[in-house]
């Protein structure tokens, strides 16, 4: 069975939470990510801002060279383990309708998965020639 640490991404690009709107879209571009955790002056883990949140302030008419992205950003981070089965992952995102979770193993982040790696993960495994359930899912 596959966990969340075979399909995960790691060495996440977080923000601050007091990061400019306009320079985390810049660094979404740049880095062709599509959302990234928010942390404070301690390194914890308060929020999480996406290119959806983004899109729903640009809408707003709002200037993003002054608002802060904790202002935008959904401060309910969804969290899982990198033990966790990919399907319990899979349910999760579902649930909360999310296209990111943040993979947390003793209160660090570890990584991050996204709607993204389970499409990767499936593509290489049917190219991989792997056509049971078990391998892909």
């Amino acid at each position: 069975m596959r966990v969340v640490r075979d399909i995960m991404t790691t060495g996440i690009r977080t923000m601050h939470r007091d990061t400019i709107v306009s320079e985390v879209e810049g660094i979404f571009v740049k880095r062709k990510i599509s959302g990234a955790p928010l942390i404070d002056d301690s390194g914890r883990l308060v929020g999480f801002v996406s290119k959806s949140d983004i899109t729903r302030f640009d809408a707003t008419g709002d200037d993003p060279g002054y608002a802060r992205v904790h202002e935008i950003a959904n401060p309910n981070v969804i969290t899982i383990s990198p033990a966790a089965s990919i399907e319990e992952a899979a349910q999760k995102m579902l649930e909360a309708q999310v296209h990111h979770l943040v993979v947390v193993e003793e209160e660090a982040m570890v990584g991050m998965l996204s709607a993204f790696d389970f499409v990767k993960h499936v593509a290489l495994a049917s190219r991989d020639g792997s056509q049971n359930n078990d391998d892909v899912m």
